[in-house]
């Protein structure tokens, strides 16, 4: 027991000093995508590294986490891609949780206290979790944060209760943990509180049962008692034509249906901490074009929700175990700023092609920290062939080659099906801000030439930066002076 209340102890557990002193590592960008003022910003290193140098541009101004860290679970996870005839897997992390729960709250307790730190004084923590590690990571948020700010326990239904796990002698895992935290106690949630929708029952005439018709609101609605309402709160409802007088003359509230885009009478209700309803049903149910390959990626409708409760449009949201840049994609759709980081390669390539190919216009700059994981021996190499045209200059892949020790571990691939993305800056300066940016489709293929540069277009020299389904990436820079 200490003064701040109850502690959680472990073997080589850490007082939080060794994150105040000592050298940063710095943030080096390396690519930028669109407006060159954005803000948003994508991080390809060890989180650690990454939030300690956002702490002197950060701290304090992050209006939200949300995080889906490894679950203890010291199992590999992959990211899975369409190529050529077939599919290939790539690591995508190793959870660190195997060598017993020491380590894994080793790893976890500087983390959120440096998330702690970089949050905004309203800001929240979303913290995604399950079985094996919440008890414990539930006392670390509390010593961390304060058993004050503890705000919510979300239970999300992540699986339905199918296959192995429903025939087994113990019951089905199917839910998982979300801890509410927020950075100081009592303060409100910046976005609008969560509804759900639900597909309200019809009767033979195709009308929603039991409910009424309301001429001024030209909807249906139903009704219940007006319980611990006060008159003035239902002189107010009243107003708002939300008041239904009974015959026998007892107050009722009105709740109105409304119709969804498939045209369906729909009841939107208050949500509370158990999350099962259509909106947040799992990915493997939702919309093929959410899919991105990558093991543990969970649906957008999740962080629509997260991110619409706790923040407001312009608002900046951080995942720092980005993944399959879900909390990222959807930050960006919803009008909010974001930051993400992650250690794997397969995460930044995924999270990359899912932004550059959203709908949504995306600008970011990616920057690296830290020692990443190294290219393989015997990097790849890129050969192109430039094209002079009457009307400007077009840039042809015609070959790229890697390690030969690291492609015999995975499917033999032609090099065209082998390239995640490839990207070229036409004017190759000093941070690389591709305009051409090209990556896998659907089918798993890559269009192997530019457009055709008008003449004036483009600098002096080009770079093309070439990423391969292996993890290799390959550079070239090619003279255009002698054409111009």
């Amino acid at each position: 027991m200490t003064s701040r209340g109850i502690e959680l102890l472990w073997p080589g557990k850490k007082d939080g000093s060794e994150l105040s002193g000592g050298s940063r590592e710095a943030l080096v960008t390396v690519e930028r995508h669109g407006d060159a003022a954005s803000e948003n910003l994508l991080i390809h290193g060890d989180n650690l590294l990454a939030m300690q140098a956002l702490v002197p541009t950060h701290e304090g101004a992050i209006d939200l986490v949300t995080i889906d860290p490894p679950f203890a679970t010291n199992l590999r996870y992959f990211a899975q891609a369409r190529v050529g005839n077939g599919e290939l897997e790539r690591e995508a992390y190793r959870d660190p949780g195997g060598h017993g729960m020491a380590d894994y709250l080793s790893a976890m307790q500087p983390r959120l206290r440096l998330m702690q730190r970089l949050l905004a004084p309203e800001g929240k923590l979303f913290l995604h979790c399950d079985w094996r590690a919440n008890a414990l990571l539930r006392l670390l948020l509390d010593e961390i944060f304060g058993a004050e700010c503890f705000r919510n326990e979300i239970v999300w239904r992540r699986a339905p209760n199918l296959g192995r796990q429903a025939a087994s002698r113990q019951l089905g895992r199917v839910v998982d943990t979300i801890f509410v935290y927020s950075k100081r106690p009592g303060s409100l949630f910046r976005g609008e509180p969560p509804l759900k929708t639900t597909a309200y029952a019809l009767d033979r005439n195709g009308d929603p049962k039991g409910a009424r018709w309301d001429e001024l609101a030209q909807a249906y609605f139903t009704t219940a008692p007006r319980g611990d309402y006060t008159d003035k709160s239902i002189a107010e409802l009243r107003a708002k034509n939300r008041v239904y007088d009974s015959g026998a003359g007892k107050v009722y509230i009105k709740y109105f249906l409304r119709q969804d885009d498939a045209g369906r009478w729909v009841k939107d209700q208050p949500v509370d901490t158990l999350w099962d309803d259509y909106d947040v049903r799992p990915l493997r149910h939702r919309p093929k074009a959410e899919e991105m390959g990558y093991d543990t990626q969970k649906p957008e409708g999740l962080l629509e929700r997260i991110i619409g409760w706790a923040t407001k449009p312009g608002d900046l949201v951080a995942d720092f175990y980005a993944g399959s840049g879900t909390a990222l994609s959807v930050a960006q759709k919803m009008g909010r700023r974001w930051l993400g980081s992650d250690v794997g390669r397969p995460a930044i390539d995924i999270i990359r092609r899912r932004l550059l190919t959203s709908p949504v216009p995306c600008s970011f700059a990616l920057a690296t920290v830290g020692a990443v994981r190294p290219e393989p021996a015997g990097a790849a190499t890129v050969e192109v062939t430039l094209h002079r045209e009457a009307t400007g200059l077009r840039i042809e892949l015609t070959r790229v080659s890697g390690a030969p020790e690291l492609r015999q571990q995975t499917p033999a691939l032609a090099w065209a099906d082998a390239i995640e993305s490839w990207m070229v800056d036409w004017h190759a300066e000093a941070v690389f801000a591709p305009s051409f940016v090209a990556h896998r489709d659907a089918s798993g293929t890559v269009p192997q030439t530019t457009p055709t540069r008008p003449s004036g277009a483009h600098g002096r020299r080009a770079k093309v930066v070439v990423h391969t389904v292996y993890g290799e990436t390959a550079e070239r820079v090619i003279e255009l002076e002698s054409t111009l």
